[in-house]
C-alpha cells in the first residue's frame, strides 16, 4: 500500500497542514454569466440568431438559484440527449431555459401588490 504525500505537507515545527491541492475545485471553472454552458455551444449554434440572442439574454439574467435549477435540469436531460441531433438538443435547451426563466417571472408577478 502506498500513501501519496505529494499534496499533504506536514510541518513538524508548527504542526500545520498544507492541503492546497485538495482545496482546488475539480473540473473546469463555471462559464461566465450569459455564456452558453460548456458542451452546448454546437447545439445553441443551430438556433436562429434571434433565439441565440434570447438564450444569451436569459442566461445573463438568471439568478444563482435559477442557474442551479438549469444545471440540475441539464444534468437530468443529458442521458436522454445521446441520440439527439445538435439541432434537437438546442431546441430542448432553449425550451428548458424559457421554462426556468418564465417560472421566475411568474413568481415575481405573484408578489406584486396590484392594489397599492
Amino acid at each position: 500500500m502506498q500513501i501519496n504525500t505529494s499534496s499533504l505537507n506536514i510541518s513538524s515545527s508548527t504542526n500545520q497542514f498544507d492541503i492546497s491541492a485538495a482545496d482546488k475545485p475539480k473540473g473546469p471553472p463555471p462559464p461566465p454569466p450569459g455564456s452558453t454552458p460548456p458542451g452546448l455551444e454546437p447545439a445553441v449554434a443551430t438556433l436562429s440568431e434571434d433565439e441565440q440572442t434570447q438564450v444569451s439574454d436569459m442566461l445573463s439574467s438568471l439568478t444563482k438559484e435559477q442557474q442551479v435549477e438549469l444545471k440540475n435540469a441539464l444534468d437530468e436531460l443529458k442521458p436522454l440527449t445521446e441520440d439527439l441531433s445538435a439541432k434537437d438538443i438546442g431546441s430542448v435547451f432553449l425550451e428548458t431555459l424559457v421554462q426556468i426563466s418564465s417560472q421566475s417571472d411568474q413568481q415575481e408577478s405573484v408578489g406584486i401588490d396590484t392594489y397599492a
